[in-house]
């Protein structure tokens, strides 16, 4: 897929979206961030989607409005009107009758879903099973859920109780980043001391359950384990069969300097060979972004990057930041409420629309207080 189109989709009147090797969403709430992702993952993986769901005894009888809210969850029944939402994919329509009486053999999932509500897929410091949902939650919440636990009872399968660090997960760089950064020398283990198995952070030998984690904690966890089905260890360079990977708002709970691992860690899904989309809230995507866009401009070396991210000159980190730099395209996209969705990928500071100069609303604060500091200096000097 390399570019779709939509019209009368929930919040969003119009889209037409071009992918980059990273596209970034940004916008209000409530602006059709999640319905655009979440419609993403229809389209490329409707067969294993509605397979899943009737593996786990779901029934929309055959009716649009029941399969929306399994699907996009309840409430959501009406964002798609038969008679004006359309949605084309690659210049071919989309046909929604095609997806909820499809038959046949079923077909691996392409794309891996990281959603927003990510912090609720623990319970107790463990994640819940698919069916341990309501019916009216949404399916990227359930399926996400479900791809978690059977990692961590693959794991609690072996005598290792260590999940991170681990050795041969991920590189040492990034390793080294989320430990220092995230977890603050704490080692995430598997605890098996109850009646039941828990997943604790281990401060110097103290056992800490899920809920006194820190928030930024409570979120990063479930995307960490995330990354551990995307990253496999052992020399092989992805999951099979996934090529796209979604991230919704990844910077949820965190501190900047920590924003910034997570921008490495965009770094090497896109090294990869992974199509990554992100929405987010934070200006530090797409600041990154208009940097790499600059800099490419100006024919500076990739090895301004590592100054950026605060890396240091190893042969992963070159390898890193040269393909990304050299070989990978970005898209920047702002949905705003019940306007069309506009192409800002410029990023550009000076252009006279507001929507590409203020990074869809990212900036625009920064630029506020710039203006009304500005006036009052001039109105002190008079």
């Amino acid at each position: 897929m390399e570019r779709i189109k939509v019209t009368s989709l929930g919040q969003i009147p119009e889209a037409d979206i071009s992918f980059g090797d990273l596209t970034v969403f940004v916008g209000e709430q409530a602006s059709g961030k999640s319905i655009l992702l979440q419609l993403i993952k229809l389209v490329l993986d409707s067969d294993d989607i509605t397979q899943t769901l009737k593996k786990h005894g779901f029934d929309w009888h055959g009716k649009h409005e029941h399969f929306l809210s399994i699907y996009f969850g309840e409430g959501m029944e009406k964002i798609w009107d038969t008679a004006s939402t359309k949605i084309t994919v690659d210049n071919e329509a989309f046909l929604f009758d095609k997806v909820l009486s499809r038959k046949g053999r079923k077909k691996a999932e392409s794309l891996f879903l990281i959603p927003a509500h990510r912090a609720m897929t623990l319970k107790d410091g463990w994640p819940r099973a698919f069916t341990d949902y309501a019916i009216g939650d949404p399916y990227v919440v359930k399926q996400f859920s479900e791809h978690l636990r059977l990692l961590l009872e693959m794991h609690s399968s072996y005598s290792e109780d260590v999940i991170f660090p681990q050795a041969g997960r991920m590189n040492k760089t990034i390793r080294d980043a989320i430990g220092a950064d995230i977890f603050g020398g704490a080692q995430l283990k598997l605890d098996r001391s109850g009646l039941r198995k828990r997943i604790i952070l281990d401060v110097e030998d103290s056992q800490l359950p899920f809920m006194v984690w820190s928030t930024g904690q409570r979120e990063f966890v479930p995307l960490l384990m995330g990354l551990y089905r995307l990253l496999p260890s052992g020399g092989r360079k992805k999951k099979s069969g996934l090529n796209w990977v979604v991230i919704e708002e990844p910077e949820m709970g965190l501190h900047p300097q920590s924003i910034s691992v997570l921008l490495i860690i965009l770094f090497e899904l896109l090294r990869r060979g992974y199509k990554v989309i992100v929405s987010t809230h934070s200006s530090q995507v797409p600041e990154l972004i208009w940097a790499i866009q600059l800099l490419a401009k100006w024919n500076a070396s990739p090895t301004h990057l590592l100054k950026l991210l605060d890396l240091n000159v190893t042969s992963f980190s070159t390898e890193l930041t040269k393909t990304v730099f050299e070989e990978k395209t970005f898209k920047t996209y702002y949905l705003s409420r019940h306007n069309e969705v506009k192409n800002i990928s410029t990023l550009d500071a000076e252009d006279s629309d507001e929507a590409v100069s203020d990074w869809g609303g990212l900036t625009l604060f920064s630029t506020k207080v710039a203006d009304v500091l500005s006036e009052a200096m001039w109105r002190a000097d008079l």
